[in-house]
């Protein structure tokens, strides 16, 4: 019963990891919500100065993507420890069978050196070339009949068998962008009222700036998207994503409205840009409840700033394969 038992669970272990892992090529999109906002009131010492600010850019980012061939070895997820082990006990099978060929290898340089192949990459002529060639396969190949299969040489055949099972592993699967589009939002009206000199509640000196856009993200100079510029990553063992989430990739154009009553005040409206800002870069981890078909979730970040640069970022996720 304990066998039977056993073989059910380790089929449920591969039948679940394989759920995670999909042909390399296949398709799947990222759409990713963006909703930034502050708003706020701040009075400078005593009255010298109001601010006032309200914020709204909203950006929604849709991103294709491509599987890359399911592999043994993470990029973005961090080493735990079996993976840890794994590459190290990898690592000791390699440096043990270059040690035990280290012989063999010596022999195969002679052999080199004796067809006239030299290590310094010096030039020679197409018909020189293929008598190298020839003279080196006709030395191999009596070298390999000759040759004794000694212990050393066995075992240094099961270190090679070793690496080669740890890099055939299919434990993760990376995801790259392919393309990328979305649209925007921008709504952001921030004013400063000061008091001084003749600047009163009656006689108000106060700047009030408007900045507004929306519309398609401008794609990158000359191309519709940038390949690669954003990736996830599968681990089909610990059933979670490390995803990069993609955020635009040029700045966002608005247009901006200078309204003023401060005496020799020169800001000036017109074109200008909008950014949408994350606290870093750092990737998110999530984990994979059933399966790839489709994950969603939400993250609510705080973005530190001084008044309206700072606020919260709400980002809502979906990702849904093909």
């Amino acid at each position: 019963m304990k066998i039977v038992t056993a073989l059910l669970l380790a089929m449920f272990a591969v039948s679940a990891q394989a759920q995670l892992l999909v042909p390399k090529g296949a398709k799947a999109v990222l759409t990713v919500d963006y909703a930034f906002t502050s708003s706020g009131k701040h009075i400078t010492g005593k009255k010298e100065a109001i601010d006032d600010w309200s914020v709204k850019r909203n950006v929604t980012v849709t991103t294709q993507y491509a599987a890359d061939p399911p592999q043994a070895v993470a990029v973005l997820h961090r080493e735990d420890p079996k993976q840890k082990a794994d590459m190290a006990a990898m690592q000791k099978n390699a440096a043990s069978a270059q040690k035990k060929l280290e012989p063999m290898q010596n022999d195969m340089m002679a052999l080199a050196a004796k067809c006239g192949i030299t290590m310094d990459g010096a030039d020679v002529s197409a018909a020189e070339e293929a008598a190298q060639e020839a003279c080196m396969t006709k030395a191999a190949a009596a070298y390999g009949n000759n040759m004794e299969m000694t212990p050393e040489i066995k075992s240094a055949g099961a270190d090679i068998a070793a690496v080669q099972k740890t890099m055939s592993g299919t434990r993760f699967q990376l995801w790259r962008s392919t393309s990328q589009s979305g649209t925007y939002s921008i709504d952001e009206t921030i004013s400063k009222q000061v008091f001084e000199m003749t600047c009163t509640e009656t006689k108000v000196c106060k700047r009030t700036v408007t900045n507004k856009g929306g519309g398609a993200i401008p794609p990158p100079p000359g191309a519709k998207s940038i390949p690669s510029a954003s990736m996830l990553e599968v681990d089909s063992t610990g059933r979670d994503m490390v995803l990069q989430l993609p955020m635009p990739l040029m700045p966002l154009p608005v247009t901006r409205t200078v309204t003023t009553t401060m005496m020799d005040d020169d800001a000036k409206g017109g074109p200008t840009f909008a950014t949408l800002r994350m606290p870093s870069d750092k990737p998110i981890t999530v984990a994979i409840p059933k399966d790839l078909k489709s994950l969603s979730g939400t993250q609510t970040i705080t973005i530190p700033g001084n008044q309206a640069e700072g606020g919260t970022l709400v980002v809502n996720w979906k990702f849904t394969t093909n």
